[in-house]
């Protein structure tokens, strides 16, 4: 049994040595080339590799050759079991100007594997705050609005898209 345990441990150690030895800089290229399938691009001004995640500062969001959002900084954690995206100042393009507040003050969002068909976020900003879900199996989005009330008096139109439930918050579901 204490053979057991030792090779247990071991493993989680090199296991764990391997992760924080990794080059984290190399999935981020890796998954830009992957967006460019999609046309999209993240032009990173500044990358800091961290023990266990990846720190990038001020980047644009490029979709179809046209800036779609500005970020200031955006921390990645990928450790497998556990990963995580925690955003920071982001100010989107002046068309969303029309359709909702351009500012989101954070994002966060993880996946795990205690729940492996799931991908859940949290986003907060001049609108509010955005509960989402989205379902991997079903290919389904699921958001739960909190609007603030710049987001009641000047986006009322866009509200309209959403199912306002009893308890103020606002429902919307689609698939992907």
């Amino acid at each position: 049994m204490v053979r057991v345990g030792k090779f247990f441990a071991y493993f989680a150690f090199f296991m764990l040595v391997l992760y924080a030895t990794f080059p984290k800089v190399n999935l981020f290229y890796k998954a830009q080339e992957l967006l460019g399938a999609y046309k999209v691009e993240i032009i990173a001004h500044k990358l800091n590799e961290k023990l266990f995640s990846l720190q990038l500062e001020d980047f644009s969001v490029v979709m179809e050759g046209v800036q779609t959002a500005h970020v200031k900084k955006a921390d990645i954690m990928l450790l497998g079991f556990y990963n995580s995206i925690d955003i920071q100042n982001i100010v989107l393009s002046g068309i969303v100007k029309n359709f909702a507040p351009p500012k989101v003050a954070s994002a966060h969002i993880e996946y795990s594997i205690l729940a492996p068909l799931k991908v859940t976020g949290n986003v907060v900003g001049d609108f509010g705050e955005v509960e989402l879900s989205y379902l991997l199996k079903e290919k389904k989005l699921v958001l739960q609005l909190h609007p603030s009330k710049l987001m009641l008096t000047r986006y009322a139109s866009t509200l309209q898209a959403f199912k306002k439930l009893k308890n103020g918050v606002y429902f919307y579901e689609t698939s992907l």
